[in-house]
Formats: C-alpha cells, structure tokens, sequence
C-alpha cells in the first residue's frame, strides 16, 4: 500500500535537493557558466531530469534489492514541492531581487545623481548601503561567512523571504477556492502535468511504448548530436534552437510596409513540439494563429500610416485587456461555484471536506496576506489608493496565466509586456503617482517583470497531480508552504555565496542578469523622476479594445463548438516566446490533426507516448550537457533556450 506521498522521507529529500537545484539554475541563469534559462520554459527541466533520475535509481534498487527507496506518491511530491521551489531562484522571480538589493549604492555616482535623487525613499530594511559588506559580493575572491556580511544581508533575506511568503500563500489560497471547479467539473486538460505523472507513476509502461522510445531516440540524438558540434564545431549540427538567431528575419524586410513585421524566428524544439501534441488542437492552433494575427496588425498598421502614433497598435496593451476578458469570463462562467464558496464560507457545510483546507480558512487566508501585502506595501512608500490597482493587476495577470497553463499548457508565458508599472504608468502618469509610488514600483519590479516561473500554476498542477495519485491535498498545502519560506531564504544564501566567491562583476559569461537588471530598474526610476510623464489616454484604449476583443471570441466559444480561435492564443500572441515557439507549435497543431483525422481515437494514446519520450529525450541529454556545464564550469551545448 502506498503512503499518502507527504513523507518525511519525501520532505527531507526534496529539502536536500533544493540547494544544488538553485546553484544549477542560478549558475547558469546569472552567467556563471555560460547562458541557461532553466526556468524559462515549463515543466523545468532540472526538475524532470532530477526525479527522473531518482526514478531509474528507485527501478535499479527494486530490481537488486528487491526495496523500492520511494513508493509512486513520493516520487510524485518530490517533483511538485521541487517543481514550485525552483520557480523562486529565477531570473524572473527572487535572482533578479537578490541582484538589486545593493545595486542603488554601489554603482551610485555623481554623474547620474541617485543619492540626491532617491537614496533617501529607500527602505533601509530592504537594501544594503554599506559599501564594506559590498566590495566582496561585487568583486569576489571573498566569503560570505563573515559577521559583516552576514549582519548587512540578514535583515533584507528575512524581511524579502517573509513578502514572497504571504504572497505564495495568497496563490495557495486562491488555488484552494478554485482546484474543485477547474480540476474535478470542468477537467481541464493539464498537459504540464502528464510527463510528471507518466514517469513516476507508469515508467514501466512508459518504456515498454515503441513510440516512447521512438520519441525519446529523436530527440536525444539531437541533443547529442548538437552538443558534439558544440565541442567540435567542424561536425554539422541539426537546426532545431532559434533559426535567425535572436533577432530571427524581421529585419530582412526593409521596404514598407513589411519592416514593421519586427522580431520573427522559427524553432523546432523536441519538447516544446512534444507539449505541443499534448495541448488541446484548438489551443495549439491558436496559438500560432494570434502570433500571426500579431504581426498581420503590425503591418497593416503601418500600411495605413497609423503606427506614426507612439506604440500603436498598442498590442502589448491589447493583450492585457485580452487577459482581463478571461479574467472575467472565469468570474462569470464560475458564479455558481463562487456562490457555493461564499455559502461554505458563511454556513460550513460538507461541500469542501475533500480540499486541502477548508474555504472559510481559505478566505481568511487571503484576507489576511494581502493585508500583510498592503501593510508592507505603505512602509515602503507606495500611496494606499495605489495598493488596490497594483495588486489587482498582479493577480489578474497570474491567475489567467493559471488558467493557461491548466487548460493549454504553452510552455512560456514570459508576459513582458504587461508587468504593473508599464499599466499604471501609461494610466496615470508619472508625475501624478509621484516619487514616493515610483521608488516603491521599482522595488516591487522583481516579481512582476516577468512570469515565467510564477508559483502560482506549479501550486494548481500539484494539486491536480494529487488527484490523480494518493498524496494528501492537506499535507501537501502546508508542505508547498513550507518548502516556500525555506526556498525563498535558500535564494539569498545560493546567490550570495556564489557572488561573495566569484564576484557578481565576474559573473556575466553570456548573461547580464548580474547587474544588468538592477541597472534597468534604477536608471528607469531616474529617468521617471528627470522626465515626469502624463497619462497614456491611447494605450489605455488599447486595453479596451483587448477586452472587448477576448470578449467576442470567448462568446463565440460559448455559443459554437467549431468555434476553433482561443482568446489565450491572443494572449501570448506578442509574448517573448511566441517569437521563437509559435513554428513548433504550427508543426504540434500540423501532426496532431493529421494523426487523428488518418488514425482516429485509438492513435491518441500512441501521439501521447511519442510526445513524454520527445520532451523526455529531451530533458535528459539537455539536462546531462547542463549539469557538465555547471561542474565543470566551461560553456556546453544549452538545448534551450
């Protein structure tokens, strides 16, 4: 009989894995050894190459031994807890914080005025001023275990730690209230969550698939095959990363209208076309479609002259009202599930007895951390009338990328382009939020820059995986709380040692992540501050116009089931990664319809396997160039980005 997964087996060993899973990431992620973004795309690689591993070890010791080390429900909470820690070292997330902490004072001059301009907005409680404790952490050959360093960086770890605390327990309160409706009714379709389940669960099974192997044989000769040519630049590689490179073929159109097509590349990676095949067809449709509808707007804006208008079409903006229309689409296609949530709330009644708190704990929950949210938020300066908006936008935006990932499973969703400050910039204006809200909007800038790694759709994805295998929804609550706090104190220590050791000025071997935020965020706020601005009326339209747009195709969805365009395509359809993935998921949508329309049904269970062994194959050899890469300290073979 198997445990209920939330063993002190599984906690001690995820606990164990946490620190050398950030130094992987960090390492790579900084520029340490190179250039990696292990958490730009999900499910994290180091994460399914980790337990998978621990898989093959669990196989090979049953078979000797005739002892499992870890029954299916373990291995199964091992990948969830690690799955929502290594979302916090990010360059996305808490690295960036860490990065800037110190940023403000070191690199202070005469020239661009910072002491005169902000110095004093900052909370000294959140920052380290004192030069001394900085000179080891920028320029290395020290330690961070000295009584100074330690004594300059403690308070700012604690009081950090404590904030990304609360806010991943407001996700995990939120998750609670909407795990029944979106993982038990409407049985979304999850496809992260399917390699986790298929090799903790159905190893076996999954390896006795001919076309398991088939995909996991493609795709790790490639891997191969490429990092070879990486070493051996004479051997040919095979094109499957970025084609066009970064900048792909947007600038080879130079005649109007068509140069206004900016960036465009094409990708073929194993993985993401695996995931690709996993996604609902009308989801991966979408997605290439909307990227194409993105640049047919760019050009025909530009054939008719209207992109002499600053931004126009204010697509980034468009896309943000798309995601408000989903927003409040959920709002309203769940009001009978909120209303049951509200009833249990005031009358507890039996209808949340299988969640893993009740619902009335749940909104205490969230009452509770965001007035711990909103407090921290004033002490730091930003103005009460602003914490509302700043927040709703936050959680608007993190809760439609949820939805996302449960219902279409896109493996990037950077959203750059619609963090909070840009919004309240362009709604308000820089000189009416003032320099007290615009200091405080910098320091927030960490966790709302980006969202590829938000915890928040890693939370809702163990819980679905719960479902399907015998851990504790209960136990696994406070254990992704839990393992929280502690991954977001071990980010601190991670970064710092390696720093206080390397030099935070040394660490740029491909990457500027280093330094090269904390100059983003402090020369924007000194450029706020020099160039007061007033509120964007037109980019605010552009907001209207999304909303109205995700509008009309959320109607249509409801109204016609042929109905094929997604207003989440829409969404991401100017994301980062929808530049480089939107040709691997063209050739995902291709395969997919072509196999069921020649093979039916009954070919479904094959395109699944194929697609676990293509991400599988993937994340193994990828992962096996990586971790050589971060011993050895030398550039590899990075199979993604």
């Amino acid at each position: 009989m198997e445990s209920h997964g939330i063993t002190g087996k599984s906690i001690i060993v995820t606990i164990a894995l946490i620190p050398p899973s950030f130094y992987w990431i960090i390492a790579g992620e900084v520029g340490l050894v190179g250039y990696g973004l292990n958490t730009y795309a999900v499910p994290f690689y180091n994460v399914v190459f980790t337990v998978f591993i621990l898989v093959l070890v669990n196989v090979v010791v049953k078979a000797v031994a005739h002892v499992r080390l870890f029954d299916n429900a373990e291995l199964l909470t091992i990948y969830i807890l690690l799955s929502v820690a290594c979302a916090f070292p990010s360059i996305t997330l808490m690295t960036i914080l860490v990065t800037t902490v110190g940023h403000a004072f070191w690199f202070a001059t005469p020239e661009n005025e910072w002491k005169e301009l902000f110095w004093d907005h900052l909370p000294s409680w959140l920052v380290v001023s004192d030069r001394d404790a900085l000179v080891g952490y920028y320029t290395g050959e020290s330690t961070l275990y000295t009584m100074t360093h330690i004594k300059a960086w403690l308070v700012p770890t604690l009081f950090w730690s404590a904030f990304m605390t609360i806010l991943v327990l407001v996700m995990l309160c939120v998750n609670v209230i909407l795990r029944k409706q979106w993982v038990e009714r409407e049985r979304l379709a999850y496809p992260i969550t399917q390699i986790a389940f298929q090799i903790t669960h159905n190893i076996g099974h999954l390896f006795s698939h001919r076309m398991a192997w088939v995909g996991f044989g493609i795709s790790a000769s490639i891997a191969i095959i490429n990092g070879v040519s990486f070493l051996f630049p004479n051997i040919p590689t095979i094109p499957v990363k970025r084609i066009g490179g970064w900048r792909g073929f947007g600038h080879l159109f130079t005649d109007k209208p068509w140069n206004a097509i900016g960036g465009i590349s094409m990708s073929y990676y194993p993985f993401v076309i695996g995931l690709g095949l996993l996604m609902p067809l009308d989801l991966s449709f979408s997605s290439w479609f909307f990227f194409i509808f993105y640049k047919a707007e760019l050009v025909l804006s530009s054939a008719l002259g209207l992109n002499s208008l600053p931004g126009f079409p204010y697509i980034n903006r468009q896309c943000f009202g798309a995601a408000i229309g989903i927003f409040l689409s959920i709002l309203v296609l769940n009001m009978r599930h909120f209303k049951e949530v509200i009833r249990a709330v005031i009358h507890p009644s039996a209808v949340d007895e299988g969640e893993p708190i009740r619902y009335r704990s749940a909104v205490l929950g969230i009452i509770i951390g965001l007035g711990f949210l909103a407090t921290f938020s004033q002490q730091i300066g930003m103005s009460p009338w602003l914490i509302p908006p700043f927040f709703g936008i936050y959680f608007i935006i993190v809760l439609v990328i949820t939805r996302m990932r449960a219902e279409q499973g896109f493996p990037v969703h950077a959203m750059e382009n619609m963090p909070n400050h840009h919004i309240l910039v362009d709604t308000f204006g820089t000189r009416a939020l003032g320099a007290n809200n615009l200091v405080a909007l910098t320091l927030y800038r960490w966790f709302n820059r980006s969202y590829t790694s938000n915890p928040m759709p890693h939370q809702l994805e163990g819980f679905k995986l719960s479902e399907r295998s015998n851990v504790n929804p209960r136990r696994l609550f406070f254990a992704l709380l839990g393992v929280s706090a502690f991954g977001a104190i071990m980010v601190f220590w991670v970064i710092l040692h390696i720093f206080y050791k390397y030099g935070a000025l040394n660490t740029s071997g491909g990457s500027s992540w280093a330094l090269g935020f904390g100059w983003r965020v402090f020369n924007g706020l000194q450029r706020w501050l020099y160039n007061p601005t007033e509120a964007d009326y037109y980019a605010t339209g552009g907001i209207v116009v999304g909303l109205l747009f995700s509008t009309l195709l959320m109607f249509m969805r409801t109204r016609f089931f042929w109905w094929p365009f997604h207003p989440i395509g829409f969404v991401v359809s100017s994301d980062w990664g929808m530049r480089y993935l939107w040709s691997c998921m063209l050739v995902s949508s291709i395969v997919k319809w072509s196999v069921l329309k020649i093979g039916g049904q009954k070919t479904s269970q094959q395109l699944v396997m194929f697609a676990i062994g293509l991400m599988l194959g993937d994340f193994t050899v990828g992962g096996i160039w990586s971790l050589i890469s971060v011993v050895t300290r030398r550039p590899m073979y990075n199979f993604w980005p």
